[in-house]
């Protein structure tokens, strides 16, 4: 197994995390080998302090999607824990309990995720940008939701988190057509937070916004975070409900008696997760 096929690295004091996929000589074609490294740096991040996490590729693309030799069997995994994925019960059962779980992580963590996406982003990866809190993008952004073009379905995500996040009509446009388009049309399209000319400015929207979100308070941020994703469609008084039942708990923390102090004294609070 291939214990680089994701790399993690993280800044001087560990505010910020970045969770690499590293297969650059495979374009990061997502086999066995990287969707394991991505769940286990998933778990280890999770157990961190750390305030933000970015999901990136290389510097070229950011992912051509689900590796076809492993969806069809011609890639077995050392473990031997992948079924013949073209028995369709199989498959089912496969998604549904271990590649969907993984992605599905990224949700529940109490951080925020972005995506950083240079070149190409398609398919399998398209959905792990959607599973993110953020996607960022160069206009040279390459995306794809390339499924239907190959007798297939989006099947990790993507059609309900991209029809929760872009509404029918452009998830019908995107999923239906597989039409590929780059970073402005994704952004116009609601795929993407925002949308940048070059890679210098990628970094320095993103670091504005891993700035922002440092300066909160990161019980408030990862609860809210909770509150968006859990509540979403669900009846009014329930999320109204849920909204004060986290407040009530947020109320008895040192970090909230903190901020409201500086907030009063004009300085910076010091977020202590308690």
């Amino acid at each position: 197994m291939d214990d680089k096929a994701v790399l993690i690295e993280e800044n001087e004091d560990g505010t910020i995390i970045t969770i690499k996929m590293n297969r650059l000589d495979k374009k990061n074609a997502m086999n066995y080998d990287l969707m394991v490294g991505l769940q286990k740096a998933i778990d280890k991040v999770e157990r961190t302090d750390a305030r933000v996490v970015i999901i990136t590729g290389g510097d070229e693309f950011f992912s051509s999607g689900i590796d076809l030799k492993f969806l069809t069997g011609q890639e077995r995994d050392p473990e031997g824990v992948v079924p013949d994925l073209r028995i369709p019960r199989n498959f089912r059962y496969f998604a549904n309990t271990w590649i969907q779980p993984i992605f599905t992580k990224i949700e529940k963590m109490e951080k925020p995720v972005i995506a950083k996406i240079n070149g190409f982003c398609f398919g399998m990866a398209f959905e792990l940008a959607l599973a993110c809190d953020f996607r960022f993008c160069t206009e040279s952004a390459d995306f794809h939701m390339l499924e239907t073009k190959i007798g297939m379905n989006p099947d990790v995500g993507g059609t309900y988190r991209l029809t929760r996040l872009v509404g029918v009509p452009n998830a019908k446009d995107i999923v239906l057509t597989g039409r590929r388009f780059d970073g402005n049309e994704a952004y116009r399209l609601g795929v993407v937070n925002r949308v940048v000319k070059t890679r210098d400015e990628l970094n320095s929207i993103i670091k504005m916004y891993t700035d922002e979100l440092i300066d909160s308070a990161p019980l408030a941020v990862g609860l809210a975070k909770k509150l968006i994703d859990d509540c979403y469609g669900k009846d009014t008084a329930l999320g109204l409900e849920l909204e004060t039942l986290v407040s009530s708990q947020l109320l008895q923390t040192k970090d909230a008696v903190n901020g409201a102090l500086a907030r009063l004294q004009k300085t910076k609070p010091k977020w202590r997760w308690k």
